[in-house]
């Protein structure tokens, strides 16, 4: 049993090394893969942020040489106008020279589609372009390419066949300009990395159009031949970076050159078909990301700062514009209401209800009331003189007791200060509280036209009435006028009817009714001569009558009324 037990607790013992052998395998396995995932997560980030930041930087500077270039063949298309209009040759060189004094560039060409030129001093001479310029020439485009003149260095010219003319007895079809590779180097400033970057402009074939390389290598003519030479790239490899350049693609890669790692950044430039390189040892790029990591938190707490510096910021100058919106529509509001009060005739005052100040008086009161602003802001009590001749309104307060939100009307009798013209006004005083503060608020509106208006009506429904009953009292009295002689030809006419044969009587009767009738005539007359009258045609005619006609006449008509 014994034996047995101990052989059991030994196996015990060998399961428990083993599983703790195996626990310990997978922890160290786990760690390694976990350490291994990570090392290639960040050689990965790594990479990535080397890629995008030389991407960034080589692109800045592709930039840079777009604008050179855009800014060189505005130059030419610019000059090329101006030597059109030019025709002195002392002339076309100062041009020139000034134009080189300007921008800077190391020679100027008149250039032949042969590649023939001559220089403003008079030298001539086979510029050789790395590309045949002449059917460019002759479609008129521009043209960008390397060039060889004998005893000088490699150039980079830039042509325009927008001018074309004779210089000196040559006839050319382009003008161009030149600059050094070194010149072209310093202008795009391709320094990045403490000056361990180089960089390539080259043609999709490999041809080398700006060289900005390690000295080791010498003149670089062709990119392609540097990877021949100097990596390990196979001819596969070598010839699809080739295919990639010629399909404008922008990417990178690591390549080792001479025994050391470079990441290569290529992308398609927008000049023509070039292609701009970037050359950057790994270690290099790497500690430049290392640093870049140890001042990540300083930048972080940078950014933070400026973030809530700019939002501090943000808020001063929102508050700025609100109180400039704000001043700019109460100025607004100012001048509208000064251009209106103006214009009507309503004065506006505004009064502090415990001192009675004026805060503020509108500009029309001079105009209204004769006294000028600066003395109602002086002593409001002046208004008191607007009626001398009333002592006990001059002096009695209508605006004590009127209480906030609260409104009272009246109407005063004024004289105005300066014309002596008696004014009628009517008074709105109105309680309200500015800044917690109790104030007046007075309208006094010039009711003086509307007063005058009224009075006219008045005078002219007075007289329309007193018209009126004199036609009432016209009319009463000419119907009993006319009234009398009706009756006297009715009564005569009755009784010559009833003494028909009597001949004598009928005779005397018709005699009366005739005067009876001439006198009724005469009232007519005397209506048509009122209406006359009214209308302005009226028209007198004095004439001789006979008093006893006109007495026995008026026995006649009147004595039957008399007898009855």
């Amino acid at each position: 049993m014994d034996i047995k037990n101990h052989n059991t607790d030994k196996k015990k013992l060998v399961n428990r090394k083993q599983f703790k052998a195996a626990v310990v395998i997978a922890v160290f396995l786990g760690i390694v893969l976990t350490v291994s995932r990570y090392f290639k997560f960040v050689s990965k980030t790594v990479y990535e942020e080397s890629v995008s930041h030389l991407t960034e930087i080589f692109h800045q500077s592709d930039n840079m040489l777009r604008e050179l270039t855009d800014k060189n063949l505005t130059y030419l298309h610019m000059w090329g106008e101006n030597l059109q209009n030019t025709s002195s040759e002392d002339e076309i060189r100062d041009y020139i020279k000034k134009a080189q004094e300007d921008t800077g560039f190391l020679e100027f060409f008149f250039l032949s589609a042969d590649g023939n030129y001559k220089m403003p001093t008079g030298e001539t001479g086979y510029l050789g372009l790395q590309e045949n310029i002449e059917e460019e020439i002759r479609q008129g485009n521009d043209v960008i390419a390397n060039a060889a003149v004998p005893g000088k260095s490699q150039l980079l010219v830039f042509a325009t066949p927008r001018a074309h003319g004779i210089y000196q007895g040559f006839e050319y079809d382009a003008i161009a300009i030149a600059y050094e590779n070194s010149d072209i180097i310093d202008v795009l400033d391709i320094s990045a990395f403490n000056g361990n970057a180089q960089s390539f402009i080259v043609h999709p074939d490999g041809r080398v159009v700006v060289d900005h390389s390690s000295e080791s290598w010498g003149n670089v003519y062709n990119f392609f031949g540097v990877l021949r030479e100097h990596s390990d790239m196979s001819e596969k490899e070598i010839n699809e970076l080739s295919e990639k350049f010629k399909a404008g693609r922008t990417d990178a890669m690591l390549v080792n050159l001479d025994g050391r790692s470079y990441y290569l950044v290529y992308e398609k430039s927008d000049i023509q078909d070039w292609m701009f390189l970037g050359l950057v040892q790994a270690d290099i790029v790497n500690a430049s990301m290392n640093s870049l990591q140890r001042s990540t938190m300083l930048l972080v707490g940078m950014i933070v700062l400026c973030i809530a510096a700019f939002f501090i910021i943000l808020i001063i100058q929102k508050s700025r514009a609100s109180l400039r919106r704000k001043d700019t529509e109460i100025l607004y509001r100012d001048e509208l209401f000064q251009k209106l009060s103006m214009n009507v005739d309503d004065v506006f005052l505004m009064l502090d209800a415990k001192t009675y100040q004026a805060d503020y008086v509108s500009p029309n009161v001079e105009k209204l009331m004769g006294f000028t602003v600066e003395q109602i802001r002086k002593d409001i009590y002046i208004l008191g003189k607007l009626h001398p001749w009333d002592s006990e309104n001059s002096k009695k307060n209508y605006l004590e007791g009127i209480q906030t939100s609260e409104q009272q009307e009246w109407d005063f009798e004024y004289v105005h200060q300066k014309t002596g013209e008696q004014r009628w006004f009517h008074i709105v005083a109105m309680g309200s509280e500015v800044n917690r503060k109790k104030k007046y608020i007075l309208v006094m509106s010039d009711r003086t036209s509307d007063r005058k208006m009224n009075q006219a009506l008045s005078e002219a429904v007075h007289a329309a009435e007193t018209a009126n009953r004199a036609k009432s009292t016209f009319l009463s009295n000419m119907s009993h006028d006319i009234r009398t002689p009706m009756n006297a030809i009715i009564g005569f006419t009755t009784l010559a009817v009833s003494n028909i044969d009597d001949k004598k009587r009928v005779r005397d009767y018709l005699g009366k009714i005739l005067s009876s009738s001439n006198h009724l005539l005469s009232l007519i007359n005397d209506i048509l001569d009122m209406s006359r009258i009214e209308s302005g045609k009226i028209h007198l005619e004095e004439t001789e009558v006979s008093l006893s006609d006109v007495l026995h006449d008026l026995k006649t008509i009147i004595g039957g009324q008399i007898h009855a």
